[in-house]
């Protein structure tokens, strides 16, 4: 049988291999970029900040002007040309379809086949508990 200490050096091992994957790594850069990108994090705060207040209008029962959606187009076309956006968007694809395959992996494993699931408080698809990509994207 495994000791807590096995089981955890081997998690330190998978994250140090999951570092050093092209899609951790094309991950960690696009994010940087990003990050080190004042117009891109301008552009998607300003998509942001337009799209909650669409969304409270629509809460409160308030009308949805013609200029308010016509703005929201034009933000999301000017998100869609954004190339850092995008690089950092597919790097984030790539990245989250890798965790999910390793997520499949050892739960294929970890499981037993008779074993009920127990999912309280999470919601489907929810990442695991803690965990996170390998940087932190400020948006």
């Amino acid at each position: 049988m495994a000791t807590t200490q096995e089981i955890l050096d081997s998690a330190r091992k998978l994250g140090e291999l999951i570092a050093q994957h092209d899609a951790a790594k094309r991950f960690e850069q696009a994010a940087k970029q990003f990050n080190d990108n004042v117009e891109s994090q301008r552009l998607l705060t300003d998509y942001q900040r337009h799209l909650n207040a669409i969304s409270q209008k629509e809460a409160q029962g308030r009308p949805i002007e013609v200029a308010d959606k016509r703005k929201l187009e034009e933000l999301q076309t000017k998100l869609s040309r954004e190339p850092v956006l995008g690089r950092l968007q597919m790097a984030q694809m790539d990245y989250l379809d890798l965790m999910r395959q390793v997520d499949e992996a050892i739960e294929g494993v970890a499981a037993p086949a008779d074993a009920p699931a127990v999912t309280a408080g999470v919601e489907p698809g929810a990442a695991a508990p803690g965990r996170t990509g390998p940087s932190q994207v400020k948006a």
